[in-house]
């Protein structure tokens, strides 16, 4: 990876990680209960619909297809994948991209692509959070 390319990624997400701070911290000023990924409350989510929203195509359908474990679960780390499926062939590269959903709001995520197959495209987010 070129340097230009690693140090623009690096501040792109650290600008996302910044707003997405500032706007979990306005929500709990408001006293309101802001939604906190777990592979316990993700796994709630399974088979719902998503919307992805894309710079350039627009928002697209998608749906939580299945949330991973590792072989090893480490006791003072909560680690998860979220498995997520759109149909056809989206044009989706890793980076970060603002997520909907009707009961969580507006979040932002960082999706991997995973493969294409006859039944659509899959993206994947992975999560490490302690414990």
């Amino acid at each position: 990876m070129k340097r230009r390319i690693f140090l623009k990624s690096a501040s792109a997400t650290l600008a996302m990680g910044g707003l997405g701070l500032h706007a979990v911290l306005a929500t709990a000023a408001d006293g309101a209960d802001a939604f906190a990924w777990s592979r316990a409350r993700a796994d709630t989510l399974v088979g719902q619909s998503f919307w992805l929203n894309h710079p350039e195509s627009g928002a697209m359908a998608v749906t939580l297809a299945a949330v991973l474990a590792p072989a090893r679960l480490d006791p003072h780390l909560d680690q998860f994948s979220l498995v997520f499926r759109a149909a056809g062939k989206p044009l989706v590269v890793d980076g970060i991209y603002d997520m909907d959903h009707p009961a969580i709001g507006r979040f932002a995520l960082h999706l991997t692509p995973a493969g294409v197959d006859a039944n659509g495209a899959s993206f994947r987010s992975d999560f490490t959070l302690l414990t």
